[in-house]
């Protein structure tokens, strides 16, 4: 799928042909993909593929590092062939984690987990200082620790700020622009009738001579007395 290819190379585990990938200073790179299940030794106890991982300083706390991922008491001394994808999948993030990177590429981390081994996972990276670019369709898991949302569409991204909720809000207000904008503007009514209307209301009469006064009520008298003849 593109989005994988994309997130490997992002983590640096996949060659690409145009352009360039560019590290920051002392970058560090942990990268968790379905496939990583399958790299988990199957003879091996939960405790020991942690200690085969570890570094002499982190051995007194795996313990406790594997309690966060549900693994305590006799689970940590459990094969990894008879876990479960789920348990698996804890396995390998509690792994991950174990020594966290600066930059934690993701694909699908909540796959096969149940809803309490994904609030663990969500604990896990929101106790994360560094900077975590993830894949996953999982909504609550994407508003529980998205600050970013990145839209791939038709070879273009688009980066909407906020969470999964966030993104939809934005994309929705950003379309019903997009469509205001290319609707026809309705032709504005002419104000010209009115106003010449109005004007000539408002226009004061020419003012009449003396002569032109005197003809006026003449002409009325005759209109009047012819009239009263018909009558």
């Amino acid at each position: 799928a593109c989005k994988s290819t994309l997130l490997r190379i992002v983590a640096g585990a996949l060659d690409f042909d145009a352009r360039e990938r560019r590290e920051g200073h002392n970058l560090q790179v942990a990268f968790f993909a379905q496939h990583q299940l399958e790299a988990l030794h199957p003879n091996m106890t939960v405790l020991e593929e942690l200690e085969c991982e570890a570094k002499h300083d982190d051995v007194p706390r795996l313990r406790g590092h594997l309690g966060n991922f549900l693994f305590s008491g006799d689970d940590v001394d459990k094969k990894i062939s008879v876990l479960s994808g789920g348990e698996k999948a804890r396995v390998a993030l509690a792994k991950m984690l174990l020594r966290p990177s600066s930059l934690l590429v993701l694909d699908e981390p909540t796959n096969h987990l149940d809803i309490e081994s994904r609030e663990v996972l969500e604990d896990a990276l929101g106790n994360f200082k560094g900077t975590l670019v993830f894949v996953s369709h999982d909504r609550a898991f994407i508003n529980a620790l998205a600050t970013r949302v990145v839209e791939v569409n038709n070879g273009v991204l688009d980066e909407y700020l906020g969470n999964y909720d966030d993104f939809l809000q934005k994309k929705t207000a950003l379309e019903k622009r997009r469509v205001e904008a290319t609707k026809p503007e309705k032709p504005k009514a002419s104000a010209a009738p009115a106003q010449a209307k109005a004007q000539a209301k408002a226009a004061p009469r020419p003012k009449l001579s003396k002569q032109d006064r005197a003809e006026q009520r003449e002409r009325k008298k005759a209109h009047d007395k012819a009239q009263r003849q018909i009558g």
